[in-house]
């Protein structure tokens, strides 16, 4: 082979040597850094850190509210967590609620306190979040006759 051509082949594998280099670069800022929220999002997570995540209830929907979020069916049957102002689900150890799931993501779905009760959110997961064998794409009412299903766990509410 001539001269010309080694060095055309070394700069070659050098240039994808360095996009491969960029492309791993790009996944890791990625991981690091997660993903672009969008501006409603934020407005709606500093409204809810202002006034400390909780919105009022007048009394009588205060006393109806489900108090308890119980898994029915799962690994973990039988666990039983406060729903508070609202919780967090998933495989992190930053949730509320671990869900040993392999079906479940680090951040699967939350549950929160609105003014009209809870709702439960997906929050992107891979696999989806389902209520009522309905998987829900917006953030949907929850309350004591639906049934949350999270990969093979089944959870519902209780007073």
């Amino acid at each position: 082979m001539s001269d010309l051509v080694v060095l055309g082949l070394k700069v070659g594998y050098l240039a994808l040597l360095w996009l491969f280099i960029a492309f791993v670069a790009n996944v890791i800022r990625t991981d690091l850094f997660g993903r672009k929220v969008p501006a409603v999002e934020l407005a709606q997570s500093s409204l809810e850190a202002a006034t400390g995540g909780k919105q009022k209830l007048s009394r009588k929907a205060s006393k109806q509210l489900p108090t308890v979020l119980k898994v029915t069916h799962g690994r973990q049957a039988g666990v039983t967590l406060s729903l508070g102002a609202g919780i967090l689900i998933g495989r992190g150890t930053e949730c509320q609620l671990i869900l040993d799931d392999d079906y479940a993501s680090t951040q699967h779905a939350r549950i929160v306190l609105t003014g009209n009760g809870y709702q439960v959110e997906d929050l992107g997961s891979t696999n989806g979040t389902y209520l009522n064998n309905q998987r829900i794409v917006a953030p949907t009412a929850f309350g004591p006759a639906d049934i949350l299903r999270i990969g093979r766990t089944l959870m519902s509410v209780e007073k």
